[in-house]
């Protein structure tokens, strides 16, 4: 089949089940990647929409990719993918130069494109949500124009935001390079800039007053504790001291308050290149903007990505979200990630089902994804 058109990609996202989305069970909801593979070895995973390559912050190369989507085809050879990389179509322009090799291999182009929500009825904060676009055309110039300006600024915002963190903390030496350690794509000027300078400030600045001889990066504490930060509540930086203490496998003694203060300068620096309720930042996108952005294209059509993630501030948010997602979108606000493989822990499974009642009621088709990051298209992490 090669490169799957938008008109075949809707009839078959229509035909697929909840089953089809999934590589196995999982064994546990806490866990990513810890799918049993039941349905991949039947041949009954039907389709993985959500994939991240390296062009991103994915780890798979384009050849590791279609390499790994034509093993998965011999088992069901009218198994799906797309490809959807964050703010970019790089990977979709290397798809469509060698794709002739892989003709067995059913593979739609796609993009996830990063989207502020800041318009909504008594909204108190502003919420990310990510926007799925399907069947793009990878070569058109308006759609590369918007995203390297995007980019663009983006990156020049993380710059100037980290100039004024060095300025405010002398002596942390913050630079961009260690900062996409745990969050790779700020140097792409893809994504967000507020979330990895705060991951990135909390851990450079307790590591260095905890460890100031550390022969250990900042990110890995993050990274080998993951979960710690998707199960609490606690400021990160808590969770960040908790992660570092379970790393070296002992207990620190109490935060200082002046270190605490540190913690707290940096977070209204890098609060300040975020939007805010009223206020949009150029470098990002209003959730109804990018919308009404893709409407406008000449091709394409629209996901909500992970619903559940753009965590709902009242019982009304979902039909709020998908309201304002008809009325930009029109006919290319079709879909809707109701499939998502995965969240982690039950506050998202608590969610679904008003998520499903709000999509219904604007006749909203579900699909699905393991929004893969690993090195093959069935691993969420590329590190767990």
């Amino acid at each position: 089949m090669g490169i799957v058109s938008e008109k075949d990609f809707i009839e078959r996202v229509k035909n697929l089940s909840e089953t089809s989305f999934k590589p196995g069970e999982r064994k546990d909801l806490n866990v990513l990647d810890s799918h049993d593979f039941r349905y991949l070895e039947s041949g009954e995973f039907g389709a993985n929409l959500h994939i991240h390559s390296e062009y991103s912050d994915g780890s798979m190369s384009i050849d590791e990719l279609l390499e790994n989507a034509q093993k998965i085809t011999e088992k069901n050879p009218n198994f799906l993918l797309a490809l959807t990389d964050h703010d970019t179509i790089d990977g979709t322009k290397e798809i469509s130069k060698k794709i002739e090799k892989y003709k067995n291999v059913n593979i739609c182009l796609g993009l996830e494109i990063s989207t502020i929500g800041i318009n909504f009825p008594d909204q108190k904060k502003p919420c990310q949500i990510h926007l799925l676009v399907y069947g793009i055309d990878p070569f058109d110039k308006k759609l590369n124009n918007y995203l390297s300006h995007k980019r663009d600024l983006k990156l020049q915002l993380a710059k100037a935001t980290i100039e004024k963190l060095n300025s405010a903390l002398p002596g942390y030496n913050f630079n961009i390079e260690e900062a996409s350690k745990c969050h790779i794509m700020i140097k792409k000027g893809q994504d967000e800039v507020a979330h990895p300078l705060k991951k990135y400030t909390a851990g450079k600045i307790l590591l260095d007053y905890y460890f100031p001889n550390a022969d250990f990066s900042y990110d890995a504490p993050i990274k080998e504790f993951k979960y710690l930060f998707k199960t609490s509540s606690e400021p990160y930086y808590k969770i960040y001291k908790k992660a570092l203490e379970m790393y070296i496998e002992h207990e620190l003694p109490q935060i200082p308050e002046k270190i605490e203060n540190k913690i707290q300068i940096a977070r209204e620096i890098y609060m300040a290149s975020h939007p805010t309720i009223g206020k949009m930042l150029e470098p990002f996108s209003s959730f109804e903007d990018a919308v009404k952005f893709v409407s406008q294209l000449n091709f394409g059509v629209m996901s909500i990505a992970h619903p559940a993630r753009t965590k709902a501030y009242c019982p009304e948010f979902y039909t709020y979200l998908f309201e304002h997602f008809k009325k930009y979108g029109k006919d290319k606000a079709l879909l809707y990630e109701g499939y998502y493989q995965s969240y982690e822990g039950d506050y998202y499974q608590k969610w679904q089902s008003k998520i499903d009642e709000a999509a219904k009621e604007f006749n909203l088709i579900k699909t699905g994804g393991l929004d893969s990051h690993g090195k093959n298209i069935i691993t969420r992490c590329p590190y767990s």
